[in-house]
């Protein structure tokens, strides 16, 4: 009798089908990552380089010096070295912090607040370099002026050029907020902790009861009641804090209050878990006006963890006896100044 082979069904490939199954993982998985990262970028303002800020006439009559003034300075400062190729280390990413000073948003603000966060990732140090508003510039078509004068004639853009033409500092990106922003942004890690003197208790319970009158909310829980002492600040409160200028060294010691608010700031976020810092970042992103491409954002983002152990370096420009005075502009000496950023910068 003949023999017929059975007919049964093809055994299936398995390694086929698990080579389909993590193949498919992987695709849901990086376009559920795209589209998570979509919706963090979406939420901050972004401002492409292309776009030019509309210039504030105001601010332009407003900042100019007098013919005399104007060659006092020339006597002293350097002119602009802006066409010398900027310094590149492929190790730094050095994003400019601007704070403005404005009511509303009608205008670019002054940006009275000007730190330099620089991250090197073959030292492992942030540094975190303010430099300071009345620090002298020469603004490209608009001459000598205080550094702040930048931002509130051109925005941002201007600004960043600015800093890049006068000291030499490679600016990837900027990242701006208001006095009303960066409030939010501090409320959203629940404060920050702040001790003060008696002196600055009562000039920031001043400067925090217009911010408050400005915005229509009663200043009763944001000021220091207590005077002197440790609070757990709200936004409000650390605002306050940072634009303190009168007591002690003046600027220069406003300069240190707001690293030290930013200091506090990092160290908050640094604490915080995974679900934490998502939650934070949604809150925050909201209230910041920035020019980080998309891919730029993917990068820095991936690298946020390993950012958390550096060593933080504080300093501001200009530096103590590298600078002098004129019309209460502050002359750096040249190019000490600027080599010295780039030792910072680098070590």
């Amino acid at each position: 009798m003949a023999k017929y082979k059975s007919g049964g069904k093809k055994k299936p490939n398995i390694r086929l089908i698990l080579a389909c199954v993590i193949l498919g993982l992987f695709v849901a998985v990086l376009i559920g990552g795209f589209i998570l990262f979509r919706s963090y970028y979406g939420l901050a303002h972004y401002v492409s380089d292309s776009h030019t800020a509309e210039i504030s006439q105001d601010a332009v009559d407003g900042t100019r010096l007098s013919a005399e003034d104007e060659a006092a300075l020339a006597a002293l400062a350097p002119a602009s070295a802006g066409t010398e190729a900027l310094p590149e280390n492929k190790d730094l990413y050095n994003i400019l912090l601007i704070g403005v000073d404005r009511r509303d948003t009608s205008w670019n603000g002054n940006s009275d607040s000007m730190i330099v966060a620089s991250i090197n990732k073959k030292t492992r140090r942030i540094h975190l370099i303010s430099l300071m508003r009345d620090l002298y510039a020469d603004i490209e078509s608009y001459g000598a002026r205080k550094l702040n004068a930048a931002c509130a004639i051109g925005g941002p853009t201007l600004l960043v050029s600015t800093i890049e033409s006068n000291y030499r500092i490679k600016i990837d990106h900027y990242a701006c907020v208001d006095f009303v922003s960066m409030a939010r942004i501090i409320d959203l890690l629940g404060g920050v902790t702040i001790e003060v003197s008696e002196e600055e208790a009562t000039t920031a319970n001043g400067l925090i009861q217009d911010m408050c009158n400005t915005q229509g909310i009663d200043s009763a829980g944001h000021l220091y009641e207590n005077g002197a002492g440790s609070y757990n600040a709200d936004g409000l409160m650390a605002v306050g804090y940072s634009r303190i200028r009168f007591v002690g060294n003046s600027d220069y010691e406003r300069t240190e209050r707001q690293r030290f608010v930013l200091s506090q700031i990092m160290s908050r976020v640094k604490s915080m878990n995974a679900q934490e810092l998502n939650a934070f970042i949604r809150g925050a992103l909201p209230y910041i006006t920035h020019n980080i491409d998309s891919l730029s954002m993917i990068s820095l983002m991936a690298q946020l963890p390993s950012y958390r152990d550096f060593e933080l370096v504080q300093s501001r420009v200009p530096y103590d006896g590298l600078y002098s005075t004129q019309n209460e502009i502050l002359v750096p000496v040249q190019p000490d100044t600027n080599n010295r950023i780039q030792e910072e910068l680098n070590s």
